[in-house]
């Protein structure tokens, strides 16, 4: 009996400690992803030739390309951010209050761009509008030029690269809030004489004020923080954004301490990307805007009359220009057999595509990324998910450092990829102390970026869903004599689980073509697609890279589809 008691009793503390222990394990885990990285970089931002100062930061003022990049950058985030936010918040409301032909469908259709990484749209567009582009070309046949008419490979063709595909996030951001709006205030609106143009500048904007705002903060962010566009347009003409000097820097090995001055830049791009996750921040503590009264009525569509054809028209443009045309022109090219000859009959196959299962680095490549992309979503989810329970449902005096993990999740996913794999380099190009491993130039560098990069896409989903389950449930188990451990495991895992499904979903389908992280932390033998398509395209081999875009644009809308699937999406993509 004593015997029996005493099990018993090591098996209670043992499921007592298990939530601390847990804890301390994921502390220990982003200590290591995150701080150790981040403390490194700043330590070698004051690392000189001549020892400790701010050399490194008077250097990066004084430096004619570096000044250059940073003017580049506001050249082209400003109004990419103003048009993308513009034209995201138009097509919400066009879906959303008004009366258009085939709104039902267009609410998916013009979500699409969402699911297509950034930088294979840039690709895509550089088979539409390159030197022998196919409108470029067509344009040189109809007016009889010798040279193409449009030049994508400059700061005008990153604006509109960018704005065609960062549209989508405030169109995702602010089409909910859009949908929830009172629709008898609007009503009140029309009956007084304002017609559905005048309802929406002096309605619904106004009341759409806060998602407006976080929408745009969000896209300010994203296209700061986008290395792809930048360096698939820069790099013919040697345009280089802030992202793309800081690649620069960091491939100089010829340059004197290139990797300290590159992490004094990097510190000043940092500032801008936490300047907009501050702004954001604040913005959502601060929404006192009403969108919601009483018993709102569903949402009734303003009528347009004749007007709704024009929008109806506009709507299929837009679709045209960012989803149909790239699509289409990638895979009439993966298709082609010779590029440049007319697309028919005899210059089409399917070669490109066969070529993908015969070259060595490819298959690689695509092994590396599944493996990357799995073991990354299992992780994070993991890790997300122990620092959201403890964050919303252990209680802030229990547990130690909550306040900091729940900054070390946020705060890589603030601030640009060039920066976060210029922390990994510095932190791991050495032996680790004590255990005397190397990690630079292996997969697992690469494993370790994508962690500490995409942790607050798990966090995000996860803290959500846990804070929607009510306490009741967990103190009911505690009081029938449940353990802590028991009750998560039998109350909270059952509920969560949709939601670890799509944070795991929304890890993987992100890494999958990462190129950012990638493009500076692979090595021979650890490529991933993402370093694959940017390294073909740059090497010239347009049909090659054509279909690995294909493949690449394919696995991602099928895993976005997942996402959906699991987490209910409201946005319909």
């Amino acid at each position: 009996m004593n015997s029996s008691r005493e099990k018993l009793r090591q098996r209670w503390n043992l499921e007592e400690m298990a939530p601390t222990l847990i804890w301390w394990v994921t502390v220990v885990l982003l200590t290591f992803v995150v701080v150790y990285p981040s403390l490194v970089l700043i330590w070698n931002s004051f690392q000189t030739a001549d020892g400790i100062g701010l050399g490194n930061y008077l250097a990066v003022f004084q430096d004619p390309g570096i000044l250059k990049s940073v003017k580049n950058t506001l050249v082209v985030v400003i109004p990419s951010t103003i048009l993308s936010t513009a034209l995201g918040v138009f097509l919400a409301w066009a879906v959303v209050r008004t009366d258009v032909p085939g709104k039902r469908h267009w609410k998916t259709l013009l979500a699409i761009p969402y699911l297509i990484p950034p930088f294979i749209g840039a690709v895509a567009w550089t088979f539409i509008l390159g030197p022998v582009g196919f409108f470029n070309e067509w344009l040189m046949k109809l007016f009889g030029l010798t040279d193409a008419p449009i030049n994508l490979y400059t700061l005008g063709g990153m604006v509109f690269v960018m704005t065609i595909y960062r549209y989508a996030v405030p169109y995702v951001v602010v089409l909910p809030a859009m949908k929830k709006i009172d629709s008898t205030i609007e009503e009140a609106a029309r009956v007084s004489g304002a017609n559905p143009w005048r309802t929406m500048m002096d309605v619904t904007l106004p009341l759409l004020t806060p998602s407006i705002m976080g929408a745009t903060l969000l896209v300010f962010m994203f296209i700061l923080a986008d290395f792809g566009v930048s360096a698939v347009l820069g790099a013919p003409n040697q345009i280089r954004l802030m992202t793309t000097q800081i690649y620069y820097l960091i491939n100089r090995p010829d340059l004197p301490n290139n990797l300290q001055l590159a992490s004094a830049y990097s510190l000043l791009l940092a500032l801008f990307g936490l300047a907009g996750l501050w702004a954001y921040n604040r913005v959502l503590r601060t929404n006192k805007y009403v969108v919601v009264a009483g018993k709102s009525t569903a949402a009734k569509p303003s009528p347009l009359g004749k007007g709704k054809w024009p929008l109806f028209t506009f709507l299929t443009l837009i679709f045209a220009v960012t989803t149909v045309a790239p699509i289409a022109a990638t895979v009439v090219t993966a298709l082609t057999k010779t590029f440049g000859l007319p697309f028919g009959p005899g210059n089409i196959t399917l070669r490109n595509f066969a070529r993908l299962l015969d070259l060595s680095n490819i298959k690689r490549a695509f092994g590396n990324s599944l493996f990357l992309s799995a073991v990354s979503g299992l992780l994070v989810t993991v890790i997300a998910l122990a620092v959201a329970y403890v964050a919303i449902k252990g209680g802030i005096r229990r547990f130690h450092g909550v306040r900091l993990m729940q900054v070390m999740v946020t705060l890589p996913y603030a601030v640009p990829g060039t920066i976060i794999a210029l922390a990994m380099i510095l932190a791991f190009a050495q032996p680790l102390p004590v255990v005397g491993v190397k990690l630079y130039g292996t997969i697992w560098i690469l494993l370790i970026a994508y962690v500490a990069r995409f942790m607050n896409l798990g966090y995000n989903n996860i803290s959500g869903a846990i804070s929607q389950i009510d306490r009741s449930l967990e103190e009911a188990s505690r009081v029938s004599g449940a353990s802590h451990l028991r009750t998560f495991q039998k109350i909270m895992l059952p509920l969560l689980m949709p939601s670890l499904y799509s944070s795991f979903f929304l890890v993987v389908a992100p890494t999958l073509s990462e190129i950012t992280l990638s493009s500076l932390l692979w090595s021979v033998g650890n490529e991933t697609i993402g370093t694959v398509v940017f390294s073909t395209q740059e090497e010239g081999k347009i049909l090659l890279t054509a279909a690995l875009a294909v493949i690449l644009i394919l696995i991602v809308v099928v895993l976005n589809y997942l996402v959906r699937h699991f987490s209910g999406d409201d946005v319909g993509i």
